[in-house]
């Protein structure tokens, strides 16, 4: 649910940009990632890592896109946010040894060490590659980027996942839920 929940901010973008234009998504999407994470903070007590990085890159560049009328700053908004991903992959896994990868799949695969930093890896490379690809359609084709956007990374995502981990497959083993906690159906 939390997936979901992280994703709000995205989904306001899309439906303001195709209501509207990209400059009332720009300050829609502004709106929900503030609330988004004062949110979380009454709820929790803290702020998640994804919110807070997803705010501190939309307030600026959605303030340069706004203030300036041009869009450049918010779609370039999306490459470094996936770059910081793509860092904070490696740098988490390299440095202070703990794999995000790992962390956020451990109970629904098991994998050697060296599976998972190379999960690590082609993930942060696809990330810096969907940057790239975002940088290739705010340059050459800009009437088209928001479809790369959504339903493109998406779809782009779930084909990744599914190539790694069909060529992964033998390295891994997934785990099966366990109902024994949950409540019986009534029959």
């Amino acid at each position: 649910m939390k997936f979901l929940f992280d994703l709000i901010p995205a989904v306001v973008f899309f439906i303001f940009y195709f209501l509207f234009d990209i400059y009332a998504a720009t300050k829609a999407l502004m709106v929900f990632a503030t609330l988004q994470i004062i949110w979380e903070y009454f709820k929790h007590g803290k702020v998640s890592k994804m919110a807070l990085i997803t705010f501190l890159l939309v307030i600026p560049f959605g303030a340069i896109t706004l203030f300036l009328h041009d869009d450049f700053f918010i779609k370039l908004k999306f490459s470094i946010f996936y770059w910081v991903l793509a860092i904070a992959l490696l740098i988490s896994n390299y440095f202070y040894k703990k794999n995000l990868i790992t962390l956020m799949m451990h109970k629904q695969i098991e994998a050697s060490r060296s599976t998972w930093n190379a999960m690590n890896l082609a993930w942060a490379g696809f990330f810096v590659l969907i940057g790239l690809i975002n940088l290739l359609f705010i340059f050459k084709f800009p009437q088209y980027w928001i479809y790369f956007k959504f339903p493109g990374v998406p779809i782009a995502m779930m084909v990744f996942m599914l190539g790694l981990f069909g060529l992964l497959n033998k390295q891994l083993k997934f785990i099966e839920p366990d109902l024994s906690n949950s409540e019986k159906p009534k029959e």
